[in-house]
């Protein structure tokens, strides 16, 4: 082989290098898009069969867990389990909310899985004793480390101008703020503005006989898809192994 025919053979294998590198840049951009799916229901909750106390786990994704939705320490939980279809607290916060009175549940993606986290569709209530009321300011955080240093404000839900017992329904509202997450994440659901001692207020899907308004099972929407490896990562792996290739060809 003459050095002009090496030369061109070089040439040609860079050649080669190059379109197969702009092709697997292709596919890492069409998997990105694939990845920003639309939202589809992650996590169900039982609320319609709850007692008043905690809601558990009604359907999940196969790549997903998630706990119960439970009532902090800091709430007094209804006591009577001859009702359902919702779940209430009294001792809510008065003005601003409280760190440790909150309705709390998580959700998890499977190794290798991240969740990228759209909206969430729930419905809450409150008790009305003449002028004063539940609970009717809802403020939704996350974090990504139960709360330890990561901390991320979602939604404020506002039902002051609900009845007595209405349930209002807040239906696909935007939790993109949250983003895409591998691993766990905890939801906290404060509850606040509440000037009657007694009165509960909390999540509803009750069908009317108790507590009237719409409810809703809550549901956490988004889209669960197999983590890969940074794009970066993966095209200089693969076009390592390409040169190899190319070189041995030569």
């Amino acid at each position: 082989m003459t050095q002009q025919t090496h030369t061109q053979a070089g040439v040609h294998a860079a050649g080669i290098v190059r379109r197969r590198c702009v092709g697997l840049l292709a596919s890492a951009v069409i998997l990105t898009l694939a990845f920003a799916a639309s939202a589809v229901p992650i996590v169900e909750w039982d609320l319609a069969n709850a007692t008043g106390q905690d809601a558990a786990v009604l359907n999940i994704d196969a790549n997903a867990n998630a706990t119960a939705i439970t009532a902090s320490p800091g709430v007094t939980e209804w006591s009577s389990t001859a009702q359902d279809g919702f779940i209430a607290a009294s001792g809510w916060a008065t003005a601003v909310p409280d760190p440790a009175r909150y309705y709390e549940w998580t959700v998890t993606a499977a190794a290798g899985y991240s969740i990228d986290y759209q909206n969430i569709t729930l419905a809450l209530f409150r008790g009305i004793s003449g002028g004063n009321h539940g609970a009717d300011q809802w403020d939704l955080h996350a974090s990504i480390d139960s709360f330890g240093l990561s901390d991320i404000a979602l939604q404020t839900f506002d039902i002051s101008s609900s009845a007595a017992d209405e349930q209002i329904l807040f239906s696909a509202t935007d939790i993109s703020a949250l983003g895409t997450a591998a691993g766990t994440v905890t939801f906290r659901l404060y509850g606040y503005d509440y000037t009657a001692t007694g009165d509960f207020s909390g999540l509803g899907n009750d069908s009317g006989w108790l507590i009237g308004g719409t409810g809703a099972n809550p549901v956490v929407g988004g889209s669960i898809f197999l983590t890969v490896p940074e794009p970066s990562t993966g095209l200089l792996v693969l076009l390592g192994l390409i040169v190899m290739g190319a070189r041995r060809r030569v």
